[in-house]
């Protein structure tokens, strides 16, 4: 057996087995478009890469992705492997080829010095336990918004480039409580917003909708909303205030309501990190742990995080 990355031809390979599992609602040409383009954004460039584990003859065992976050973890700042889409061909299932490749890139990655590993498992806790994975509850609630009688006094409009530094800049400032955060930049936050772009471009007509919105003072950014809108309601994907109070997040999630005066409120649902204020016209629901459940595993001496309150993660950073 063999740990590769995976050149162009064998991604195509592994992408045939895993678009039943993860398309998205994709067509099977629009998935490898969706899977392809993230490879050449600047940050997936130099972060994203799919490894696979190879019999002697070149067959598929098992594959996975492995994204390069920067992070903070207990005040030391490093690099943290990210873990994503572990597959392995159901003719090959039961023979620990996804335990060997994930253990194989583990020690790869701590031998560059990586100073954890995480993942989010769909399949529950127990596989990922006994290779020394240990899970972190994240909240999911539900948003209520005040809702005015009219919009709010404020200019709000549509983000764009020229924002995203900012935007990092303001995920930097909200983050720095928590015992465990990304170390967000401008290349990250446009690969997150070009990724869910992507989707919804590459999709059926009207299943998904990207709105990006930022409120703007003295021609900067100050506040921003990052929505996913379907018809089943709207996931904040991500949000910033530069108010630690958020009164500015707030007004923005109210001009975007009084779009529709007379329509219901839609269910709003996010993962609300613990550490971030809530604004003064939200309320917060409905708390449940996310049903993707995160875990990590340290790959170095730092303490790894153990509670919702230790960790700042928005839902868009899922991988």
């Amino acid at each position: 057996m063999k740990l590769v990355l995976a050149d162009e031809t064998l991604r195509a390979r592994i992408l045939d087995h895993t678009f039943p599992i993860w398309n998205e609602g994709l067509s099977r040409d629009a998935y490898a478009q969706w899977n392809e383009a993230q490879l050449r954004t600047e940050w997936g460039r130099a972060r994203l890469h799919r490894f696979a584990l190879l019999d002697e003859s070149g067959g598929l065992l098992a594959s996975a992705k492995r994204y390069r976050f920067d992070v903070r973890v207990h005040g030391r700042v490093g690099a943290m492997c990210g873990i994503g889409a572990v597959f392995t061909p159901p003719d090959r299932r039961g023979r620990g080829y996804a335990s060997r490749l994930i253990e194989l890139l583990l020690a790869q990655e701590q031998r560059d010095g990586v100073l954890m590993a995480t993942l989010f498992s769909e399949i529950g806790t127990a596989f990922y336990e006994r290779l020394g994975f240990a899970p972190v509850p994240i909240d999911e609630v539900s948003l209520v918004v005040t809702r005015k009688g009219g919009a709010p006094a404020m200019l709000v409009r549509a983000g764009d480039d020229r924002d995203l530094a900012t935007i990092a800049a303001m995920h930097d400032t909200r983050s720095s409580g928590a015992r465990f955060a990304l170390q967000r930049d401008r290349a990250l936050v446009q690969y997150g917003l070009s990724k869910k772009r992507l989707l919804a471009g590459l999709g059926p007509t009207a299943a998904r909708q990207i709105e990006f919105f930022v409120a703007e003072e003295g021609a900067s950014a100050v506040a921003y909303v990052l929505l996913h809108v379907s018809p089943h309601g709207w996931t904040l994907e991500e949000a910033g205030d530069r108010d630690p109070a958020g009164a500015r997040l707030g007004a923005i999630l109210q001009t975007l309501l009084a779009r529709e005066p007379h329509r219901p409120p839609p269910i709003i649902r996010t993962w609300w990190p613990r550490g971030f204020a809530v604004p003064p016209q939200v309320e917060l629901r409905d708390r449940t742990d996310a049903h993707d459940v995160f875990m990590v595993r340290a790959l170095a001496d730092v303490a790894m995080p153990r509670t919702a309150d230790d960790v700042f993660y928005w839902r868009s950073d899922f991988f």
